[in-house]
């Protein structure tokens, strides 16, 4: 496959070069060349070609409950959600996955990190799909611990691979949070936990644990190079400073976090500073209402430069980085996030619309006027999925 005289090329290399006027030559799943090539292709001289973006934190087997409770809290949007979850039986799940996924490609992204119920089908979708994933079953007890182990040990896929999951520290025992660091050590596999999303929360880790949720997470074992902390709102420089010295990863999700009124601001600048590798979600449909990481990238720079009072606290740049090759690193992947020879082929295409005019800057372009409908194409593992807006094969 071979992308012609593509207007821009957003490479998200170490130098971050942004090509002009180039191809790009794609050989099975990679990407074999980046330069001037011979030979007929896709025209992509109205287009940007940009790695596809990594959504490291969702839950796609919610996709029904889109819009159903919206303006409450969280602690009354749970009690709430758990009710209707418990009527989706596991092929509502499956075709809500299906729903999800679509969205999400339409919308640009080619990575997602979905963590629900019913794995074995979630991943089914995702094989089906042509979709790059990481599965996890959440885990909160014994009986939900052994259905995870049980599905990683099912998992064999290149494209889809499975990661173990914490609920969170207040609907998980002690135990069960040691089983699967335990597990996800010996595996070598990614482990994911809900950490610091309300004040509520901090103050009962704190009375319950005698100590504040990071460090109590640190004190079992729990942050590592192989965890993802998600949320990370209500904490400390001090806890900051530990998800550094472990190497820790953390997915923001804004849209979710202020729609569901959690209170604080997650402190990326601080974490930033020290050199934590950030990467973005979307979190579920029924808080965010949706799967558009553009969205995501403008809220997440526009959120804290408000709160900092300061319009530098977060470049377009740091932005774009949380959505493609941090969030590759978020989830342990290799080979994806950015456009360089012997990388993976997953890369989508923008028509440069007219809410993209003019381009005097086209990282600004992409984080601050891009959305997901000017998505045109999406080539996930050097096979594409998008074409022109449409899907090439039949989605159910």
């Amino acid at each position: 496959m071979l992308l012609k005289n593509c207007k821009y090329i957003i490479t998200q290399n170490n130098k971050r070069q942004v090509l002009q006027n180039k191809d790009l030559l794609i050989e099975g799943s990679t990407i074999k060349k980046i330069g001037k090539i011979q030979g007929k292709g896709i025209d992509c001289s109205k287009k940007i070609v940009m790695p596809g973006l990594i959504n490291t934190h969702t839950h796609l087997g919610m996709h029904s409950l889109k819009g159903m409770k919206d303006d409450v809290e969280l602690f009354d949007w749970l009690k709430w959600i758990s009710k209707e979850e418990a009527k989706l039986t596991p092929k509502k799940v499956k075709e809500n996955t299906i729903a999800g996924i679509n969205e999400a490609v339409k919308f640009g992204t080619t990575t997602i990190y979905d963590s629900y119920k019913n794995a074995e089908g979630r991943a089914e979708a995702f094989e089906k799909s042509g979709v790059r994933g990481v599965i996890s079953s959440t885990t909160k007890d014994e009986k939900t611990f052994k259905k995870s182990v049980a599905f990683l040990k099912s998992m064999k896929s290149n494209l889809v691979r499975g990661a173990i999951a914490v609920h969170s520290i207040y609907d998980c025992p002690e135990e069960i949070i040691q089983k699967t660091i335990e597990y996800s050590n010996k595996e070598k596999i990614l482990r994911r936990v809900h950490i610091g999303e309300t004040r509520k929360e901090r103050a009962d880790i704190l009375a319950k644990k005698g100590k504040l949720a990071i460090e109590y997470l640190d004190s079992l074992g729990f942050l590592a190079e192989n965890s993802l902390l998600v949320h990370c709102i209500w904490i400390t420089k001090g806890e900051i400073k530990r998800i550094a010295k472990t190497g820790t990863k953390v997915s923001h999700n804004p849209v979710s976090n202020m729609k569901l009124a959690s209170g604080g601001v997650m402190p990326l600048v601080e974490m930033l500073q020290e050199n934590i590798t950030v990467g973005l979600g979307t979190d579920s449909v029924a808080s965010n209402n949706n799967l558009d990481l553009f969205e995501e990238m403008k809220t997440a720079a526009l959120l804290h430069k408000h709160h900092k009072w300061d319009a530098g606290a977060v470049t377009a740049q740091q932005i774009l980085d949380m959505a493609t090759i941090n969030g590759a690193k978020c989830l342990g992947i290799e080979k994806i996030g950015s456009l360089e020879e012997g990388m993976n082929a997953d890369i989508i295409t923008l028509n440069l619309s007219e809410n993209l005019m003019p381009v005097n800057n086209i990282i600004s372009a992409i984080v601050y006027s891009a959305n997901g409908f000017n998505v045109s194409d999406s080539i996930i593992n050097g096979k594409q999925i998008l074409e022109n807006g449409l899907f090439i094969n039949k989605r159910s």
